[in-house]
């Protein structure tokens, strides 16, 4: 072998080192790529995803599906090839992880946060739909967490709804928290509450904050929740986290208990966040689920209107319908099933 020969055989190995050294090693950045669909409509093990008791319900001939987003997880490295790959893909997207997962966040927290996030978009979904449908919804605090030492451990448990506090009605979050800071450290506090159906009276010795001095706390935290005559039971995936499937559970919901078919025969895709009032709000990874969309075969495709920027430049075969509320998703589908008015329906042009 010759000096020259033996030379480029070794630059060529110490470059074939380097490549894979280079492809292997982790760096900073989180990809987004289409991810699987939900189907809402259709039983899920011989089982409904959307459960109702106490209200008529109806059946569709469509489809009613949630597209999600598939996450470079918290605790997994992406390496150089993965971004590069991902960066030139029309179906993909990369973000620097700092971007995604806030500093000294670890992938029990991200499962908490995201479980978090989806029980509340199921209750504001559930909420949206029943007043969209005419049922009376009434919104009362409602216990989110309770500290395990804290003073109210094993007395109340999330989803009790806080009705008084020492027989004195409490409409609002507020409300509950100005009653007991008029109380004393260590004194008992009256919490008249609402589980299962049946209020019952529960008293609280108060403790001193560990955050500000002098001020009692029961040992939780409140939020408004929504206290309805019917059972709504959103049975999506467990493993499903985030709030982007509230505006399509809120749908699923209002088609189960209204008469007519809004989806018609078609499969409705789509994505958004929804408060209890039926606000449409916009969400992360649009260009990822429209192409888990269009994977599922999926006619229409609902977008928040504050997310049609995402989208622009974007070619696809699925209709694109925007909307800023529940209301809105539901006329625009009401108006698909009428060929006469459905160019009247708000694309993202």
């Amino acid at each position: 072998m010759t000096r020259q020969t033996w030379t480029a055989a070794v630059s060529a190995l110490l470059f074939v080192i380097a490549a894979a050294i280079i492809a292997m090693t982790p760096v900073p950045f989180v990809t987004y790529s289409p991810g699987a669909t939900h189907e809402l409509l259709s039983p899920s093990g011989g089982e409904p995803v959307i459960a109702v008791e106490g209200l008529d319900t109806f059946e569709s001939a469509g489809q009613m599906l949630v597209p999600t987003v598939s996450i470079t997880r918290a605790d997994a490295p992406v390496s150089l090839p993965e971004v590069l790959y991902a960066h030139w893909a029309p179906d993909r997207e990369v973000y620097p992880r700092e971007y995604v997962y806030p500093a000294r966040t670890n992938a029990t927290d991200v499962r908490n946060r995201e479980a978090q996030q989806m029980a509340t978009s199921r209750a504001d979904a559930a909420a949206a739909a029943l007043r969209a449908a005419g049922i009376s919804v009434e919104q009362i605090p409602m216990v989110q967490s309770v500290a395990s030492t804290g003073p109210a451990a094993d007395k109340l448990f999330p989803g009790d709804f806080v009705v008084a506090i020492d027989d004195t009605p409490t409409p609002t979050v507020a409300a509950v928290r100005e009653a007991i800071e008029k109380r004393g450290i260590g004194q008992s506090v009256m919490f008249t509450v609402r589980r299962d159906r049946t209020e019952r009276v529960v008293a609280i010795d108060t403790a001193a904050s560990k955050t500000q001095a002098g001020v009692p706390v029961w040992g939780g935290n409140l939020v408004m929740g929504y206290s309805y005559a019917p059972r709504i039971d959103i049975r999506l995936d467990p493993a499903l986290g985030g709030s982007s499937a509230g505006l399509m559970m809120a749908l699923a919901v209002f088609e189960r208990v209204t008469p007519g078919d809004m989806a018609g025969d078609r499969v409705v895709a789509g994505t958004g966040a929804i408060d209890g009032a039926g606000t449409v709000t916009a969400v992360a990874g649009i260009r990822e689920k429209l192409a888990s969309a269009e994977r599922a075969q999926a006619d229409v495709f609902l977008v928040p209107d504050a997310n049609c920027s995402d989208l622009a430049g974007v070619q696809s075969r699925v209709r694109v319908v925007s909307v800023g509320t529940l209301e809105d998703a539901i006329a625009s589908l009401d108006l698909l099933n009428d060929p006469a008015n459905e160019h009247l329906v708000k694309g993202c042009a």
